[in-house]
């Protein structure tokens, strides 16, 4: 492990308050694509040359899959067999969860399996199925049926699960005490007035969800092999049919706002952290959330609605995060309870000469380029190995974000020429890259 990494401890991982950057960004970074075969050992190789953490252990929430292979390979180091082994043995075997296992070699045959799939264009379908010899945060395969014996442990665990299974039902704390809505593994929410335990899933063209009602003892479990489907939502929609009456608290009650006051939070914002930029702009109904700008500096296609909850509250479309106004700032809450603050910026309007931004630069952790230029647009681009030609937008001084929910921060070196990019994107802080 890196230096950086010496005061991360297991739970650290478990609860993704390590500050380790996302292994997976990390990787399509540095040339690799979706398709591509990947080890343990690739990951491991990247997380190896990383000198800088998202944050200090222990001071923030970041979802992470870097830690949870890191996991299972302290399993393997420690029990002296592959995840997919000790667990089969320790947890699947004696449920009877015969049809779940972690898939560690991506050309093993699976009867029965479902490939998963993308959007192929109007009226087609495109294959998309990770080919990864790695397990951890990822290929662990199974079924609906399976799914729920994993749910019944949870809602009434019997030996030798019954003391594991409050452990993992125990929330992660951040280093000023700050409880946070996630668990071992798992999320630890509310879904009006009862407690529900959830998690989901997504890699490529698989998504999964699965939601426990301890109190009411019901689990819903939904797994799709189409990545545009929603199953968190399914599942929580699916659950308000089973429970109907059974839920304490009223359906959220959704409120018109006058268009006057919704134009006012239209703006960039900047969080206050990392720099990572996002949109705010009026809808006919609403606000729609955004991280980025259309090819032609519009609102783009995948923006969130958020719905008036109130004059500063709005909810997402995923009837879960939230997004809170209180002047010139904007919270992001999220399913786990994290609460992202973002401030308001000063929005560029796009520098005069784009010239002083283009150009190669490196990082010495990831060790590739980015290449910046200026496009048939006559706008920035950036281009990387093996990666797609990235249009960028001006966001605030000396900042631009792409499609892909990145921002692109240049810096100036004492003559106030610009001398590096700082890369900062959901699960990957400050990436540096120096001009070459």
């Amino acid at each position: 492990m890196p230096a950086c990494a010496a005061r991360i401890t297991l739970r650290h991982l478990l609860h993704h308050t390590s500050g380790l950057r996302d292994q997976w960004p990390l990787l399509r970074l540095s040339g690799w694509r979706e398709m591509d075969e990947r080890t343990e050992d690739d990951a491991l190789e990247i997380v190896r040359s990383q000198e800088e953490l998202n944050f200090e252990p222990g001071e923030a929430f970041t979802y992470c899959n870097t830690g949870y292979t890191l996991l299972a390979h302290v399993v393997k180091q420690v029990s002296g067999e592959s995840l997919r082994r000790f667990t089969g043995k320790r947890i699947f075997e004696p449920l009877g969860m015969t049809a779940t296992h972690f898939r560690d070699d991506h050309r093993q045959l699976l009867p029965g399996r479902a490939y998963g799939y993308t959007d192929g264009g109007p009226g087609r379908f495109g294959l998309w199925v990770p080919n990864f010899d790695l397990v951890g945060p990822t290929s662990l395969h199974t079924t609906v049926e399976d799914l729920l014996v994993w749910a019944g442990t949870l809602l009434a665990p019997k030996r030798p699960f019954a003391s594991l299974v409050p452990k993992l039902l125990s929330a992660g704390t951040l280093n000023n005490g700050r409880r946070l809505g996630y668990g071992a593994g798992v999320g630890l929410g509310s879904h009006r007035g009862l407690d529900v335990v959830r998690h989901s899933g997504w890699d490529l063209g698989y998504v999964s969800h699965l939601a426990v009602y301890p109190k009411r003892a019901c689990a819903v479990a939904i797994l799709g092999n189409l990545y545009m489907l929603q199953p968190a939502l399914t599942a929580r929609h699916v659950a308000e049919l089973c429970l109907r009456e059974r839920f304490p608290g009223k359906p959220t009650r959704r409120r018109t706002l006058p268009r006057a006051l919704l134009s006012k939070k239209r703006g960039v914002y900047r969080h206050s952290r990392t720099g990572w930029a996002l949109w705010i702009d009026p809808t006919k109904d609403g606000l729609a959330l955004s991280y980025g700008r259309s090819a032609a500096g519009s609102v783009p296609a995948s923006y969130v609605p958020l719905v008036p909850l109130g004059r500063r509250r709005f909810l997402g479309s995923d009837e879960v995060t939230e997004v809170i106004f209180d002047r010139d700032t904007l919270t992001v809450r999220s399913e786990f309870g994290v609460d992202d603050v973002f401030e308001r910026a000063q929005a560029a309007q796009g520098p005069r000469s784009l010239e002083p931004y283009t150009g190669t630069y490196r990082s010495r952790e990831l060790g590739t380029t980015l290449g910046v230029g200026v496009g048939r647009r006559k706008g920035l681009v950036v281009t990387q190995q093996r990666g797609p030609v990235r249009p960028l937008s001006p966001a605030y001084e000396d900042a631009f974000t792409d499609d892909n929910k990145a921002t692109y921060i240049f810096g100036r070196d004492a003559a106030g020429k610009i001398d590096r990019v700082m890369l900062s994107a959901e699960r990957v802080h400050h990436l540096r890259f120096d001009r070459a």
